[in-house]
Order: structure tokens, then sequence, then C-alpha cells
């Protein structure tokens, strides 16, 4: 419960504040944590972004669903998984994937989390596409269209959050022309 609240308030204040203008001392008192029980439970911010990180792609990607629909070959399921993916509305998750984004820039070990996120989304977004086109193996085609796919994906967060643009028509249109070359 501890560990979920400091995630939480610390979510929070890196939205509002960003991650440079969050200290510990602030999600310690937000949270109300002693500041020395905070560094045991996360020994840095960075500790306390990965687990932000690792909670919420877990809950995005959706894994189960995913190999179901692939095991199952279920077109519709993989379609409804791909097609779920990059048009959430989460105004303040997409704030934070941004700021984690600026901070990969700038700071090794959050880029390192960034890129394994990258990496895990990338692989799965592959996947579905190989199993929309019926193989069992990713091929390069695969990863092409997965790569389209997180760029229409990123550039829906960056409109949606920078430029408060309603992206998901124009979103859906590119998903939906991405899947359907994928047969």
């Amino acid at each position: 419960m501890r560990r979920h609240n400091i995630k939480e308030v610390a979510r929070r204040l890196f939205v509002e504040n960003g991650f440079h203008a969050t200290g510990i001392a602030a999600i310690a008192k937000e949270s109300g944590v002693a500041v020395q029980q905070l560094y045991r439970d996360f020994p840095s911010k960075e500790d306390i972004i990965a687990a932000i990180v690792a909670a919420d792609c877990e809950r995005i990607a959706d894994q189960d669903t995913l190999n179901t629909a692939l095991a199952d070959r279920n077109r519709a399921g993989i379609i409804a998984w791909l097609a779920s993916t990059p048009c959430r509305k989460d105004e303040c998750g997409d704030r934070l994937f941004l700021e984690i984004a600026a901070e990969a820039a700038r700071n090794d070990r959050i880029n390192a989390i960034f890129q394994d996120v990258r990496a895990q989304a990338f692989a799965n977004i592959s996947r579905a596409f190989a199993g929309l086109m019926g193989s069992d193996t990713v091929e390069s085609e695969h990863r092409t269209l997965a790569q389209a796919f997180m760029i229409i994906s990123l550039g829906s967060v960056c409109a949606r959050t920078l430029h408060q643009e309603e992206v998901k028509p124009a979103s859906d249109l590119l998903i939906n022309c991405l899947i359907e070359g994928a047969k």
C-alpha cells in the first residue's frame, strides 16, 4: 500500500511539476511517508520512475489479451488489441510519458528504462502484425508495420498533449490502413 501510494503521489507530482522540479522530500511529504522510509522503498527518483513505468506497461500492454488472441488466431481480437493501444485518452499518462521521454534524453538510467519499454511494446506490436498476417514468426515486414504503428501512436500522444488536438479520427484512420495492409 505504501509503495503504491508513493508511486501515485510521485506520478501526480511529476506530471504537475516535471521530473527535475519534484524532489524526494516533496514526494515523501505529499505521500505522508518519512524521507528515510521512502529511500528504503525507492533508493532514488529513477527507482520510482522505473516502478511507475513497469506498472503502466503491464496495464497498457494487456499481454494476456494479445497472447490469447494470437494463440486462438483470433484476427478480430488482435485488431481490437491494436486499436485500443494508440488512441486511449489519458492526459496524465500522456504528459508523464512525454516527461519521461524528455528525461530519457538527459539521464542514462531513465533512457535504459525507456528503451526497455519501447522494445517490449515494439515486440508485442510486431507479434500482433505477424499474427494478423497468419505468421507465428516476426519478419521484417511485421517490424516495419510495428514501427509505423509506434510513430502514429507517439504522434498522437504529442498532438493530444502539446497541441490539445483531437486526433482519434485521424489516428484511427492511419491504424486501420496499417491493419488493412496486414492481410
